[in-house]
């Protein structure tokens, strides 16, 4: 039956190599292009306009055949990453559109954006307690695992809801976001012991649309896609307890999200920034780094700690 899963992604990853230019092509007559905020760095003014929410053809993708592998193996697991993937994916959608429509930046307030983040953070965590009931994470290079017992839920909604902000901050540049996702996809999911035809399920579709988005960026992922991509490594993580490994697997989503936190804490407390500005790719673009060469960088650092997270499996 593998091979039957490996066929079906690799008809996806055609198919999506087909569809993602009409898709384009279609989005620009819409005129449904990014907007650009306005305190991001002047080098992507030219950006504004670019056709967004590209997301959505590997969200749809993703969903799919997740849910195939849930029918036909019974793998509650894959339930799971549909379910997750669609929701947060539904999140960033409704972010991609409003910002559309209003024709700014901002789609959802902050608030809006939070409270779904969390509502359906809580419905994932009920999923994963129906289908794999624990409350304990893994430790990497250790065989013990840590019991946070009746604090788990609450953790697992923070972790989630953690996991889409990281992997949102992080898309900032051309190929980055879709070049660390498929990074930490393929370590996490090693790390949780899924065989190579179901990790390609969750890989080439994000591939498919990587080619249209390496510069110059024919198309962004949008919140949509995310938001989506955070949710699912995060839904993947949660259900087979490897939390910690993502600090290695995930290592450049979670270092995206800390700059910004540390960022904004120092200048509140101490009103001084750490970073010339943060996420931290805006800081190396700021010190002259090329975009090609943040993004390069960081795709491999993030390989090299991911790989590090291997040698964690005992």
């Amino acid at each position: 039956m593998s091979y039957i899963i490996f066929l079906l992604a690799i008809i996806t990853f055609c198919s999506l190599l087909l569809l993602y230019p009409i898709y384009i092509k279609w989005l620009k007559n819409k005129q449904f292009g990014q907007y650009i905020r306005p305190e991001g760095p002047d080098l992507h003014n030219y950006k504004q306009g670019t056709p967004t929410m590209g997301g959505l053809l590997f969200v749809i993708a993703i969903s799919v055949l997740s849910l195939i592998v849930f029918f036909v193996n019974g793998n509650s697991l894959f339930l799971v990453i549909a379910v997750s993937t669609v929701l947060f994916g539904l999140v960033g959608f409704i972010d991609d559109y409003s910002s559309i429509k209003k024709r700014n930046a901002i789609g959802l307030t902050v608030l809006q954006k939070l409270g779904l983040q969390l509502l359906f953070s809580m419905v994932i965590m009920f999923l994963i307690f129906k289908f794999n009931h624990h409350t304990y994470l893994r430790i990497p290079f250790s065989r013990k695992t840590i019991d946070f017992k009746f604090f788990y839920p609450i953790w697992g909604v923070l972790y989630l809801t953690g996991m889409t902000n990281a992997a949102n901050l992080t898309d900032g540049l051309d190929g980055l976001a879709g070049g660390i996702y498929i990074v930490s996809a393929f370590f996490t999911s090693l790390i949780a012991g899924l065989s190579l035809d179901n990790i390609s399920i969750l890989i080439l579709p994000v591939i498919a649309y990587l080619l249209f988005n390496v510069k110059p960026a024919k198309i962004f992922m949008g919140d949509t896609g995310s938001l989506a991509l955070g949710g699912l490594l995060g839904s993947l993580a949660l259900y087979n307890s490897i939390e910690l490994f993502t600090v290695f697997t995930c290592f450049i989503f979670i270092l995206e999200m800390l700059s910004v936190i540390i960022q904004v804490g120092s200048f509140k407390l101490r009103k001084k920034r750490v970073f010339l500005m943060a996420p931290l790719h805006h800081h190396f673009e700021l010190k002259k780094w090329s975009e090609e060469r943040v993004v390069m960088m960081f795709w491999l650092i993030n390989f090299l700690v991911g790989f590090i997270a291997l040698g964690g499996v005992l």
